[in-house]
């Protein structure tokens, strides 16, 4: 339904594909396993989290990089920066604030809650 004549339909989200495709905007397959990152890295991601002001960060896997989180850091391109520097290497952000609802309750299932995962 639009809301608008000239506005675009609605489109689903596409996240990941389990084989590759021919399409390139869709995430290609890792070779690693579907791993949170590392234990020596969470707490520093948590640590980040809490500094920029955010409420949640979730890991999307498959990628080692893709971070969904909720509440706008104070700097985007700061933490970015910052949680690139503390994983070696490049982050994509996704703003949960941002997303519609029905996308934020799907993601709930698709992404692990790094704040809440304490280290063993």
């Amino acid at each position: 339904m639009r809301s608008r004549p000239d506005a675009y339909p609605r489109r689903a989200m596409l996240t990941c594909t389990d084989r590759a495709s021919d399409n390139g905007n869709v995430c290609s397959p890792r070779l690693h396993t579907r791993r949170p990152p590392p234990l020596s890295a969470r707490g520093t991601i948590r640590e980040l989290a809490h500094r920029h002001g955010l409420e949640a960060i979730r890991w999307w896997p498959p990628n080692e990089g893709d971070f969904l989180v909720e509440g706008l850091p104070l700097s985007l391109r700061q933490f970015r920066s910052e949680l690139e520097q503390a994983l070696g290497c490049k982050v994509a952000i996704y703003l949960a604030d941002c997303l519609a609802a029905e996308t934020r309750d799907r993601l709930q299932l698709e992404t692990v809650d790094l704040l809440a995962l304490e280290p063993v």
